[in-house]
């Protein structure tokens, strides 16, 4: 029997297209991941010449054709429209530097830049992840630009990783981490998941955020270090894998105590009041009370943070630390991820703990927690 008019499903309004402006057609094109290239050429009197493009393309695969774009006002427009040959040297992550310098335009590009010969004499820069030597085919006028169509000629491949660019910001690529199917429910196929979703995401922030970051489980002796991510700036620390942390005096170890069921931390809570009382070590928490009153703390902001952690066995100076909980389907706590940094550059209002904060969030809801259900018996 059809269904009436009013009994029909509806789909969601498609967005309305809108004029744009050239600003509104350049943002939107930034959305559009690309790798890095430099492409470079030589002139007739052996003058070597390099510039960094977004615009390459391949073409067809039998022939082999590539393609890129010039703008017809660069600088060196001249020399790239009458060179018969050229190279596409796609670029690697590390080499950003380079990616910024052939981006600018004046002499001396290649000061410092190892580069090796190719079979025309073109430059090919060296440790970048691929390099595609091409014979000029066609060229086609597009607006302000021209499009030039390459023959490739020869293929150089490594398997280092590329570097990519979206919205003007360099960006790492890796690949697409599925989470592992189960037929059980068992707790550590849930850790196992959570780790194989999150270790890209630790990667990416870390070079987001340029912090030193450490990735969390739970391990047979309490909260372990199982994965770290040194920023630009590493910090003087013996950071380890395997490094199993306090839970009263590290962040780590707080968020696990917070988030994590009494029953399994509890044992280990004692055993670390004993060992410390034992030694006569002073501790962050005088009493059960006061550690128990910072838990709550802990739940209620959604994070734990320690200032001016200093450890003879870990930390020379001063160093400051956030963690936040990362939750499975069944709201159970599987993972800790905590963001580091000298305690003089890095404080309790840093926007890299709100973004932190968002990237735990999204690791949950990948593994399928809904803030609305229930949380897990503690």
């Amino acid at each position: 029997m059809s269904q009436s008019p009013a009994e029909q499903p509806t789909s969601p309004a498609a967005p309305s297209m809108v004029e744009f402006t050239a600003t509104d057609f350049r943002r939107c094109l930034g959305e559009f991941v690309t790798g890095v290239t430099v492409i470079t050429t030589v002139s007739p009197d052996g003058t070597p010449y390099g510039l960094t493009a977004n615009s390459f393309s391949s073409v067809s695969l039998d022939p082999p054709l590539i393609l890129w774009s010039l703008r017809l006002n660069a600088t060196n427009f001249k020399i790239y429209s009458t060179a018969e040959t050229f190279a596409v040297n796609i670029l690697a992550e590390d080499q950003i530097e380079i990616s910024n310098r052939f981006a600018k335009s004046g002499p001396g590009r290649f000061e410092g830049v190892a580069v090796t010969r190719g079979g025309d004499g073109v430059p090919l820069i060296d440790g970048a992840v691929a390099q595609l030597e091409c014979r000029r085919e066609f060229s086609y006028p597009g607006g302000d630009h021209v499009v030039f169509v390459g023959r490739v000629l020869r293929v150089r491949n490594t398997d280092r990783k590329p570097l990519a660019l979206r919205s003007g910001a360099y960006m790492i690529v890796h690949p697409h981490a599925p989470l592992l199917s189960s037929e059980t429910d068992e707790s550590n196929i849930a850790t196992l998941k959570a780790v194989h979703a999150a270790r890209p995401v630790i990667d990416e922030l870390g070079h987001e955020m340029d912090r030193s970051i450490g990735l969390a489980v739970w391990g047979n002796f309490g909260p372990t270090m199982i994965w770290w991510w040194e920023g630009t700036r590493p910090l003087r620390t013996r950071l380890r894998c395997g490094l199993v942390v306090s839970l009263l005096e590290s962040a780590t170890g707080s968020v696990f105590a917070a988030f994590a069921p009494s029953v399994v931390t509890a044992p280990f809570i004692d055993e670390e009041l004993a060992a410390a009382a034992k030694r006569g070590d002073p501790l962050r928490f005088s009493s059960r009370s006061e550690f128990a009153a910072w838990l709550e703390k802990v739940r209620k902001t959604g994070f734990a943070a320690s200032y001016n952690l200093t450890d003879p066995g870990i930390t020379d100076d001063p160093v400051n630390s956030v963690s936040v909980p990362v939750f499975d389907a069944e709201g159970e706590i599987v993972l800790a991820v905590t963001m580091m940094d000298n305690a003089d550059t890095f404080g309790e209002s840093d926007p890299a703990i709100e973004r932190l904060m968002a990237v735990a969030d999204k690791l949950s809801q990948r593994l399928g927690y809904r803030k609305d259900r229930p949380a897990a018996t503690r």
